[in-house]
């Protein structure tokens, strides 16, 4: 058995670690557009005082008035100019440059000079670019938007927000610095979730504040749940009522006003509201300085008849520690305490959680993309038949004769011939095609069992699983001139290749090596293509039998030409050393290999693979592969092969030396040292940083 077994606590700890990533990227998926709505709009609405006073200075700011028109005359010209709504309350600032804001009952103001009694402008309450998204955000397009924006909420706060921490957080103090640590030379998409797990570190604690002061606002239980704790109630006593006198009139807000600067000489700004029905008060709220946050509010309550003061009740001993409780979560969630650094700390948090969602997101979906898109899926063996001795060609199709996925020359399929026997086949016929895709088995001598399984157990009208075709050996964009060299059964790919360049029009020759014409598939095919005078035979026994002379084929090596060769490894090692000793462009061969890798070795030694998007570590056994210690370690990559041909489980080597085994990396990339193949390669030192 290689490898170890793992612990059962870390066993428990990974399939913990694996629900809670499931939970999280789920709920990023539900929920994250939710809130990275409330972000956006929470941002653009979070200065408001500070900004509306610059932004609606014509509305709010007029020269210094020192002897103002009464209330009721300015609340008179205001119904004037707004004469289709009910008359609400006056906004009152007591400075000598603030105008005087008549709000209606459908929330609009009209502002006023105090002085002259000219109207400013009318505003909305949600109206205007701040007021607009205070109301998305409040969700007031919904008739009760409260409980689903606070339900996203909860679900941010527990599965996004510390979900996430305790997803990211590592072991040991270096480590957790590293973690700290946006890394802008990360690749892909290690960077991105990179920038997403320290962006998420360092907006948590601000994040946690929106996100727990919210609950409140959101829930009545959990109001409930403050004014118990808190051993008072969360709401004002309610309103004094007093019966109106018979036929007297009501006191004028002037009047209002100057009792409500007798009861509080310290006010800043008080709303006077007017009395709807015969017995209402004139309610008065007030903000004195000094206080805590601009929530923190007392009230008055005067008769409206004869002005006397039915309640006074200042913010600091007239109102009930519950309810103090909740002004202070109100205020701490909408930015009104601590001034302007608190402001600017949630206007970069709630910037925050839109990138956040990008971040997150985004790598799954391109993951998933990726899985989507090599989903594997049935066709049926429609045609088999003998190209050569030992080789059968078979035609492949969907079973409901939909077009198959396109390909690209030099394009293979995986063919899953039993759940734990895949191989690779390259597609040999047109590109043009989408009917059919045509492969080559060569019955080997020293199969694996997946040469011999596709002989003896795929007849014609079987059904098998493949993937969508895969191209790590495709033609080069621009060249003047192609050789391509086949040798046996890796003509399937050149074939394909051949095909392609003559339909283009493009100039190139093609070099086929075999044993003898009785084993080289497709030959009938090539003799009778319209390229067949661009082909050249070699055979190694029979009569007429000559070798490629490579250092003759390959004696020109020119910037504008490409190479492409395929076949078993000793006539590509042939091949590609000839290349190189002749001068080719390392870029400019490129090959296939037919036959895979060593794996294991006796002096194997154990080394360590760190994940650089979450720094976990993984130690990989000395008999062990770095692809099966990745899948035992809940980390699985994609992979075909296994043997180092194919490429497709290659990962991006962000740090370390790796010992490269492969077949399918050049001389030039595996130089380089930025890539590796985990079925086959090692590393060189004790440990190498990947890219997942």
């Amino acid at each position: 058995m290689r490898g170890n077994a793992p612990h059962p606590a870390a066993a428990v700890k990974s399939t913990f670690q694996k629900q809670l990533n499931r939970l999280h990227t789920w709920s990023g998926l539900s929920v994250g557009v939710v809130v990275a709505f409330l972000g956006l709009t929470g941002a653009s609405f979070v200065m408001r005082p500070e900004l509306e006073r610059i932004v609606y200075a014509r509305l709010l700011t007029v020269p210094a008035c020192h002897d103002p028109l009464p209330l009721d005359r300015l609340a008179a010209l205001a119904r004037a100019a707004h004469p289709h709504d009910t008359l609400y309350s006056i906004e009152v600032t007591p400075e000598a440059t603030a105008s005087i804001a008549v709000k209606f009952s459908n929330d609009d103001l009209v502002y006023l000079d105090p002085c002259t009694g000219a109207v400013l402008g009318t505003q909305n309450q949600y109206g205007g670019f701040f007021g607009f998204f205070d109301g998305l955000h409040r969700f007031r397009f919904l008739s009760d938007g409260k409980p689903i924006a606070g339900t996203c909420d909860a679900l941010f706060l527990v599965l996004l927000l510390v979900g996430g921490v305790i997803l990211w957080w590592p072991r040991g103090h270096e480590r957790l610095l590293a973690a700290a640590r946006f890394n802008p030379k990360l690749p892909g998409t290690a960077r991105t979730l990179n920038l997403h797990k320290v962006l998420g570190l360092y907006t948590f604690l601000v994040l946690l504040a929106i996100s727990i002061t919210a609950l409140p606002l959101a829930f009545q239980p959990v109001r409930d749940l403050i004014g118990w704790a808190a051993g008072s109630p969360l709401t004002m006593p309610a309103p004094p009522h007093t019966p109106a006198p018979p036929g007297a009139r009501r006191i004028s807000m002037q009047r209002a006003w100057v009792r409500s600067k007798q009861a509080f000489p310290d006010a800043r700004w008080l709303n006077i509201h007017f009395p709807l029905a015969p017995g209402d008060p004139i309610a008065v709220t007030v903000r004195e300085r000094g206080i805590p946050h601009a929530e923190a509010k007392s009230y008055l309550y005067l008769d409206a008849y004869t002005g006397s003061v039915l309640r006074r009740s200042p913010y600091g001993s007239g109102t009930p520690r519950g309810r103090k409780i909740y002004l202070y979560l109100l205020a701490l969630h909408s930015g009104l305490v601590g001034g302007l650094p608190y402001q600017l700390l949630l206007f970069m948090a709630a910037l925050g959680l839109p990138v956040m969602l990008y971040s997150g997101v985004s790598p799954y979906l391109r993951r998933t993309a990726r899985e989507r898109a090599s989903k594997p899926f049935k066709v049926r063996v429609a045609r088999r038949r003998e190209e050569a001795q030992g080789i059968c060609s078979f035609e492949l199709v969907h079973p409901l004769g939909r077009p198959l996925p396109a390909f690209s020359a030099g394009a293979h399929i995986d063919v899953r011939i039993r759940p734990s026997l895949v191989r690779q086949y390259s597609l040999c016929n047109p590109p043009s095609e989408r009917h059919r895709y045509l492969i080559g088995v060569l019955r080997a001598s020293d199969s694996r069992g997946g040469s011999h399984a596709m002989h003896d157990e795929l007849d014609e009208g079987a059904l098998v699983e493949i993937s969508p075709p895969r191209n790590h050996f495709p033609l080069a964009p621009v060249s003047r001139h192609s050789v391509l060299l086949a040798g046996g059964i890796g003509v399937t790919a050149i074939l394909c290749m051949a095909e392609q360049l003559a339909v283009d029009g493009a100039n190139f020759e093609m070099h086929y090596c075999a044993r003898s014409p009785e084993q080289a598939p497709f030959l009938e095919r090539i003799l009778a293509a319209p390229y067949a005078d661009r082909v050249r035979f070699y055979f190694s026994a029979g009569p007429g039998a000559r070798r490629l002379d490579m250092r003759a084929v390959l004696a020109s090596p020119r910037s504008d030409t490409h190479l492409y060769a395929c076949g078993p490894k000793r006539f590509m090692d042939g091949v590609i050393e000839t290349a190189r000793q002749l001068g080719w462009p390392e870029n400019h061969i490129h090959r296939e290999y037919f036959g895979g890798a060593g794996q294991i070795r006796e002096d194997d030694v154990a080394f360590d693979l760190q994940i650089a998007g979450t720094g976990k570590i993984i130690h990989v056994g000395g008999r062990q592969t770095a692809l099966e210690a990745l899948a035992a370690a809940g980390a699985p990559v994609q992979s075909s092969c296994g043997q180092g041909v194919c490429g497709a489980c290659m990962l991006r080597v962000l740090d370390g030396e790796p010992d490269h085994r492969d077949l399918f990396l050049s001389a030039e990339e595996r130089a380089r040292g930025d890539r590796f193949l985990p079925c086959c390669s090692r590393a060189r030192g004790a440990r190498l940083v990947v890219d997942l």
